[in-house]
């Protein structure tokens, strides 16, 4: 795909593209991200509701609008920081990430080898035990594809799931969820965002 043209016609930021799944307690075997957009679906942040800024960023479903481009230089995956014992060390555990456009996979990956590349790291729960969020906190520590960046143009369906080869459980859950709603995990595209000027 060409790279959309940078002109005084376009307006170009560096943010993410981002959305929420939520793994459940009883055990999750895949999420699928990107495909429920804002004001649809179910947020991972409340008792009920639907996705809002807090879950994800997309205004279509596994697509950008009219007029919308994102070159993507790399994936981050982001557990939510409550995450303790040993969710911490499992929840990626035997999990692999397969990033879609169109019909062709264009990242599969363990999901390990995708860190969170933000937030605090290590917290000391008791006596010699520590819990760690998902890679060290800095925006440069995510999975690139810089060398080679995917281009997304507003007719260019996307998605991407995390598949686990045992459906992983966990007994996180956020504070103000329901004992029963699980842990959210955020995936991230990092690159740039261009439309149309306003």
């Amino acid at each position: 795909m060409p790279a959309p043209a940078i002109s005084n016609y376009v307006d170009s930021t560096v943010q993410s593209l981002y959305d929420t799944g939520t793994i459940v307690p009883a055990g999750t075997a895949m999420l699928a991200f990107f495909a429920s957009p804002l004001g649809q679906g179910a947020t991972s942040f409340a008792l009920a509701g639907a996705k809002t800024l807090a879950d994800t960023n997309m205004d279509l479903a596994g697509q950008l609008p009219s007029g919308q481009n994102f070159r993507v230089l790399g994936f981050r995956a982001q557990p939510a920081f409550t995450l303790t014992g040993a969710d911490a060390q499992n929840w990626s555990l035997g999990a692999w990430l397969v990033f879609t456009v169109g019909q062709k996979p264009y990242l599969r990956v363990p999901l390990d080898t995708v860190p969170a590349g933000m937030g605090p790291y290590g917290a000391p729960l008791a006596a010699g035990v520590a819990v760690y969020s998902h890679g060290f906190p800095s925006l440069s520590n995510a999975y690139t594809v810089g060398k080679k960046p995917l281009e997304l143009s507003s007719t260019t369906n996307f998605g991407a799931t995390m598949n686990w080869t045992t459906p992983q459980a966990v007994t996180t859950t956020i504070p103000h969820q329901p004992a029963a709603a699980g842990l959210p995990v955020r995936l991230y595209l990092d690159g740039f965002f261009f439309r149309a000027v306003q």
